[in-house]
């Protein structure tokens, strides 16, 4: 069972999203207007994906998702 972590990145432009295709984030929505996204990484790959965030310029912000992660865990 792969255990994944809910992420929201706000961002300061839309510019950052093909950026963040060669991270390791399974997004799942975007909001342009309101310069947020959110999605999923794996567990035990989140503290270095939010560090790696957190250096780039364009973000403004990097959260752990509020939402209980455990019914979209998946066998793998």
């Amino acid at each position: 069972m792969v255990k994944r972590k809910g992420i929201v990145v706000y961002f300061r432009s839309n510019k950052i999203l093909k950026k963040l295709n060669h991270f390791d984030i399974n997004i799942t929505y975007v909001n342009k207007l309101g310069k947020y996204l959110t999605g999923y990484v794996n567990e035990s790959k989140y503290d270095e994906i939010e560090k790696e965030l957190n250096k780039i310029k364009l973000i403004k912000k990097v959260e752990c998702s509020r939402v209980d992660m455990e019914e979209f865990s998946f066998s793998g």
